[in-house]
């Protein structure tokens, strides 16, 4: 009776040693299977979406990717809506970071905006914002971004301040130049800039 005891014993012992080895390989086998972060600059409430699908929107959605420049661009919005136009949403009460490498970042808003995924473009219009962290802040119409390289621009009349200056301007774009990290800052077509000494930071 004791050998019988003692072998039941090994045996319950022994099984549950399986079972735990059994379970620490199954949570080795879902996070090898678990997919990465796809850090393409696809769109992901975009991907694989017919926009003339989507009926009464899509609420609150968000993004995240690197664009080919190297730097990393965040949408939200409060809902993206179908049109009539192929491969094209509107949305609503748009906000667009892009954090650049160089530590530039750029803070965009606007009422509306549209995206148009075959061409991996946003333009924002009504109430355009565009604020960056080097103490520029404008106003614009409509602005046009690319959500696969860093590029930036607005038509005029382009009104607002950098640093302590007053501007005004027909055109602006924003671009990474080549290979360099820095962005570049281009008022052109009757650019005017006027020092305000009443503004200080």
């Amino acid at each position: 009776m004791a050998t019988f005891q003692i072998s039941y014993s090994n045996t319950v012992f022994y099984l549950k040693l399986t079972l735990f080895f059994l379970g620490l390989f199954a949570l080795v086998l879902i996070f090898l299977s678990a997919k990465k972060t796809d850090q393409s600059s696809e769109i992901p409430f975009a991907k694989d979406m017919d926009f003339a699908t989507l009926d009464d929107g899509l609420t609150k959605p968000i993004y995240s990717s690197m664009t080919n420049s190297g730097d990393e661009l965040r949408i939200a919005a409060e809902q993206i809506i179908s049109t009539n136009q192929k491969d094209t949403a509107l949305i609503k009460s748009a906000i667009l970071r892009i954090f650049s490498e160089s530590g530039s970042n750029i803070f965009l808003t606007s009422d509306m905006a549209l995206i148009n995924n075959g061409e991996k473009s946003l333009t924002l219009s009504k109430n355009v914002i565009l604020k960056t962290s080097d103490k520029m802040e404008i106003t614009a119409p409509k602005i046009f971004i690319s959500l696969d390289k860093t590029l930036i621009q607005a038509d005029g009349p382009i009104k607002g301040f950098f640093g302590t200056s007053n501007i005004e301007a027909g055109k602006l774009n924003i671009f990474k130049e080549d290979n360099s990290a820095n962005l570049v800052i281009s008022f052109t077509k009757g650019a005017k800039m006027v020092y305000d000494v009443n503004r200080s930071f």
